[in-house]
């Protein structure tokens, strides 16, 4: 059977950083391709409204195209822009995020500030790696196949050496994933999931030791659905390794969430912290507070500040957090939606100023209502996700006005990016 080849020229990007183009005026997805390239491709799977494609060869090189500097690119699914200029990267992440503050907020708001990041490539503090039939790799684009790989020019230099140890382990059948932790100092806190139960590490504990590695923890994981589950079993060494943000320093366990770019976070911090204007006699809520990174930055200008998470140890790790850097913060755990209203109802305690760090999927609309029944004076919402965000300021500008918005490149190389906008009420 002969495939029908079809031409066209690259357009646009989605969310997952496919490229677009169009056939018979319904959007074909791309792998592979950058916005300028002409190309001949395949249609590999076809839907009502859309299409998925391969593509053959291009035809004709986008004046934006790169030379990838990393030799898995063309099958790794990690990274999605190595292969495109990091200005106009900049430009169409600018250019979707005002698009979706007109089109799924309705929103006469442009973006007012791009923020880059200060490192490119090995910026990551944080991987899981897959394991299959003895081999270390990413997930390929688009595929729960295998790359395998020696080393990541998206993580540091020290954790690319974990990588190198770990292809010489002589159980490295019996591991399904591993993850790899590093902090501003280079430590290490190693997380081998195990498919058999418990591991011997001896043959290969002093070559981790060298590389940097200060804790190695064994998790328990029958399931794909997450990373990890929840039974770490300590095998080596400190319990946690330690972080520093904004001149914060906080305790990062295997399951602690903690932004994968440090440099670029301290950037997306002070905009959201400028957007805010904490005073002394402000009272804050930071909703989805996690290990308490923003409130304690907050707090540290002499505002009370109340942090709520729905994960426990998040909560504990907080309050650690706050005790060891003498900044007096509280910190309550349940979920945003519930605990706000209970803190409001039942201890009368109104803030004048909220932050929001919700996870991808957004705020719970029980949430949203909340805070459309209970306006206060400036909502600062961050989001990795400007989609779903676009969608809550669609809800929440009945109540407020949104003022500013900009961007923090905490993920370069790929479609995503960091999302802060300023809102006020009406």
């Amino acid at each position: 059977m002969v495939e029908n080849k079809f031409r066209g020229e690259i357009i646009d990007f989605d969310f997952k950083g496919l490229g677009i183009t169009k056939l018979n005026r319904s959007p074909v997805f791309l792998n592979g391709g950058v916005i300028g390239d002409e190309v001949e491709y395949i249609i590999t799977k076809k839907k009502k409204n859309f299409a998925k494609g391969e593509i053959l060869k291009i035809i004709k090189k986008s004046k934006d195209r790169v030379e990838s500097p990393c030799p898995y690119f063309k099958d790794c699914g990690g990274c999605d822009f190595l292969n495109y200029s990091d200005d106009k990267e900049l430009k169409w992440k600018e250019a979707d995020v005002n698009k979706n503050l007109n089109k799924l907020a309705g929103l006469d708001l442009e973006v007012e500030e791009v923020i880059d990041s200060p490192d490119k490539t090995h910026y990551r503090n944080n991987m899981q790696f897959q394991v299959k039939d003895g081999k270390i790799g990413l997930f390929a684009k688009n595929s729960k196949e295998i790359v395998p790989i020696k080393t990541c020019i998206m993580q540091k230099d020290s954790a690319n050496q974990v990588i190198k140890i770990m292809w010489d382990y002589k159980k490295l059948k019996d591991l399904k994933r591993i993850g790899i932790r590093t902090n501003y100092k280079g430590d290490i806190l190693l997380i081998l999931v195990s498919k058999k139960g418990r591991l011997e590490i001896k043959d290969i504990l002093s070559n981790l030791i060298d590389a940097g590695v200060k804790s190695i923890y064994l998790n328990y994981n029958k399931e794909d659905k997450t990373h990890y589950s929840r039974e770490f079993e300590k095998i080596y060494g400190d319990d946690t390794i330690e972080e520093r943000l904004l001149g914060i320093n906080y305790k990062i366990s295997p399951e602690s969430f903690f932004q994968i770019n440090g440099p670029a976070t301290e950037k997306l911090y002070k905009k959201a912290i400028d957007y805010l204007e904490p005073k002394e006699d402000d009272k804050i809520y930071d909703l989805y507070c996690g290990v308490g990174s923003i409130s304690l930055s907050v707090a540290k200008s002499g505002p009370e500040v109340i942090g709520i998470e729905i994960v426990e140890s998040a909560v504990d790790d907080a309050r650690e957090n706050a005790e060891k850097n003498n900044i007096k913060a509280r910190f309550v755990h349940g979920p945003a939606e519930e605990t706000i209203d209970k803190l409001w109802e039942e201890e009368k305690i109104a803030p004048n100023k909220i932050i929001v760090d919700p996870p991808r999927k957004g705020l719970d609309e029980k949430l949203v209502n909340f805070l459309k029944e209970n306006p206060v004076e400036r909502l600062v919402y961050i989001s990795c996700n400007p989609a779903t965000q676009a969608r809550d300021l669609k809800s929440l500008k009945e109540v407020y006005s949104v003022e500013k918005i900009s961007l923090v490149n905490l993920f370069p190389n790929t479609a995503h990016v960091e999302s802060v906008v300023l809102m006020s009420r009406k």
